[in-house]
């Protein structure tokens, strides 16, 4: 029996270690558009409502790939179908690498970044929550912890190319970017993966008892508003910078990077109090000090006061996404068509708030745009207070 044991930890472990790795490629390629668009803009002539349209596309993306990893198990198998989704991420930084200016390919190209995105994201999700307690908690927040450390390296990677070759290096960037996803690829063909919870093919064998289960409808809901704050966050907050004059656009870069190295020390912490601190507890606490800072870096018009707001946001942002989702998880245990559900309903957030900030930017002036997020923030707070207080007696 212990020998049994053993060897099931092993296999966690290795199986931990191995996501771990893949949603860190994740990160580094999924998260620098927000830092691309003001030189796609420089380069292409862009306006806001077009660069709004670019990073609502790769959220399009990542809705249908959320809904496609969540049925494509049930007739291709995991491994099948992690490698029909994560090509896309290496096609589309090919033709960012390549130069292309036409609005449909960067459009395109924005979709299969999206695609690969929300294949890896569901794939990340299902394969911790496999995992025993409490290192299924900590599994998610190790993993997003790699996500960001991804995050912030990338835009860091873009600031050293571009300032050593202004005229190209955010396509070095690229290029570098699509070999580092090569890598992920040969790592999903070959990792060891835990036993399909069915082996009846088709949707037939899909557990959908989940849905009457409120613990999925509140994670839901709280993803909902999360992924729609920082997907307009991640997206805008170098452009709001610039544009408004309050930062250069490398310090403005800087700040991406910042929030990043924030969230990812966050989230270790989340990680290491796994289990000694209630769920619910965290999230009341994220919420209140996600929505305070946010205000702080709204109406900051010095580089310190926006700095001590960033780190702020990265501290209470870290641990929200993956304390919602753990929340809901219970309900979902080891189900790719739940995690795929859940993600589903989180992600649509992401596609209609880029494109909005956009929107009312261009009509109305960025300081507006940014505006619609201060509002999100603060219906994210009102989510949290609700789950919080619906699962009182159960957390």
């Amino acid at each position: 029996m212990q020998q049994n044991r053993t060897m099931e930890e092993r296999r966690e472990l290795t199986l931990m270690r191995t996501v771990l790795y893949t949603f860190f490629v994740s990160g580094a390629a999924s998260q620098p558009l927000g830092s691309f668009i003001p030189y796609l803009q420089a380069s292409y002539g862009f306006r806001y409502n077009l660069s709004g349209v670019l990073l609502s596309c790769q959220s399009i993306g990542n809705l249908a790939a959320v809904l496609l990893t969540g049925i494509l198990p049930a007739y291709l198998g995991r491994r099948r179908s992690i490698l029909t989704t994560s090509i896309w991420m290496a096609a589309g930084y090919l033709i960012f690498a390549s130069g292309v200016g036409a609005p449909a390919a960067l459009i395109l190209a924005c979709l299969m970044t999206g695609i690969a995105r929300g294949g890896n994201s569901n794939f990340s999700n299902t394969m911790m929550s496999t995992l025993t307690e409490p290192r299924a908690t900590q599994g998610y927040n190790l993993a997003h912890g790699c996500f960001a450390i991804g995050a912030l390296l990338s835009p860091l990677v873009l600031i050293f190319c571009t300032g050593r070759w202004p005229a190209y290096g955010w396509r070095i960037t690229a290029c570098g970017l699509m070999l580092l996803v090569v890598t992920q690829i040969v790592t999903y063909g070959r990792m060891a993966l835990p036993e399909e919870p069915s082996k009846v093919r088709g949707l037939g064998g899909v557990d959908r008892r989940f849905f009457r289960d409120k613990r999925f409808w509140l994670g839901g809901m709280m993803l909902f508003c999360y992924i729609s704050s920082e997907y307009a966050i991640m997206g805008w907050l170098v452009t709001y910078f610039k544009d408004t004059g309050v930062l250069s656009l490398e310090l403005a870069q800087l700040m991406s990077s910042l929030l990043w190295l924030v969230i990812f020390c966050g989230r270790m912490i989340g990680a290491a109090v796994s289990g000694k601190i209630p769920v619910r507890q965290l999230l009341l606490v994220d919420g209140i000090g996600f929505f305070a800072c946010f205000l702080v870096v709204f109406n900051s018009r010095t580089p310190g006061t926006i700095i001590v707001g960033i780190i702020g946001i990265g501290l209470f942002m870290a641990t929200i996404y993956t304390s919602a989702f753990s929340l809901g998880s219970a309900a979902i245990r080891g189900n790719d068509f739940g995690s795929a559900a859940m993600n589903f309903t989180g992600s649509i957030g992401g596609v209609i708030t880029p494109a909005l900030v956009g929107l009312v930017a261009e009509r109305m002036g960025i300081q507006a745009g940014m505006g619609v997020v201060v509002l999100l923030t603060g219906l994210l707070l009102a989510s949290i207070l609700l789950s919080v207080y619906v699962t009182r007696s159960e957390c």
